[in-house]
């Protein structure tokens, strides 16, 4: 019976696997394995967690789950450095001639990198704020080292909804191009439009007129939300909005037409339709009802 397990004793050692926690704790292969699936395990379980809160929100629920993939890839990645320092250690000195080499080939690397800490530290957005990242719109559904992705929003489209793509942004642009907080515009948008016409002789002021008195009398119903919304969008952001009361300016373009140029502060979902029935309006008075009305 002894000789048959110290036979597998020496069966164990010939492959390497360690036989007491002493031995376990040099062999830093198997310390590096055993860490990473604890820390996984640990994440996994918390970002379930974080999904079945039912008592939180959808936001705070993204927040927390990206919060807690961006520490847990720090935490495993200062632990791995940890466990094999010395063995960095020796390969970054026998390796310092490449040095430079290393760091231009990692440059865009090490640019996105460090414009995700200088875009954390202003704390410009976060998850589930809407955003303008140079020419691009969207909302913030992850943030992580690298990069940030948005959910693409189209400023002109009906209700400015979402287009169903997804960006990945690299976090070089933020030190390259400027960052715009849209997150007042879920509610409610500056929302502006032309209405453009060849001037046949008409007094394009009488047009003016009618835009102003239908833009009030469609506003009406939200006027009062529209005014106190404006004011704390106003007072925490330091800008002035075109509103609540609309504005309507007349002028001509490079061919001379005449051009009405609308503005008025109004609900996401109805600035589209507001447009729409004004347009309908202005051209209902110059051609005529249509017919069958």
């Amino acid at each position: 019976m002894k000789a048959r397990l110290y036979t597998r004793i020496r069966a164990f050692s010939f492959l390497g696997l360690p036989m007491t926690f002493e031995s376990f704790m040099q062999n830093k292969l198997l310390v590096t394995l055993a860490f990473l699936v604890v820390a996984l395990i640990i994440r996994k379980l918390l970002l379930f967690t974080f999904a079945h809160m039912k008592s939180w929100q959808r936001q705070d629920i993204r927040r927390r789950s990206v919060a807690a993939e961006n520490l847990s890839s720090l935490v495993i990645g200062i632990g791995v450095v940890l466990i094999w320092v010395s063995e960095i250690r020796e390969f970054a000195l026998s390796i310092a001639a490449f040095a430079v080499a290393i760091v231009l080939a990692l440059r865009d690397m090490i640019s996105c990198f460090v414009g995700g800490i200088f875009q954390a530290s202003r704390g410009s957005f976060t998850v589930g704020d809407w955003v303008k990242i140079g020419d691009q719109m969207g909302e913030v559904i992850d943030r992580e080292w690298l990069s940030t992705t948005l959910h693409e929003i189209d400023p002109h489209g009906p209700g400015y909804g979402y287009t169903g793509t997804t960006l990945y942004i690299p976090n070089s642009v933020f030190l390259t191009q400027s960052v715009k907080n849209l997150n007042f515009m879920r509610r409610y948008v500056e929302h502006k439009f032309t209405i453009t016409r060849e001037n046949k002789g008409e007094n394009i002021f009488a047009a003016r007129k009618l835009v102003e008195a239908k833009l009030r009398e469609y506003a009406e119903p939200f006027h009062e939300v529209a005014e106190r919304y404006a004011s704390l969008i106003e007072h925490r952001m330091g800008v002035e909005l075109s509103g609540p009361e609309p504005e309507v300016r007349v002028r001509t373009n490079e061919l001379g037409h005449d051009e009405l140029e609308v503005a008025i502060f109004c609900p996401r979902e109805e600035a589209v339709k507001i447009e729409q029935k004004v347009v309908e309006d202005v051209f209902n008075s110059w051609y005529g009802k249509p017919a069958g009305d």
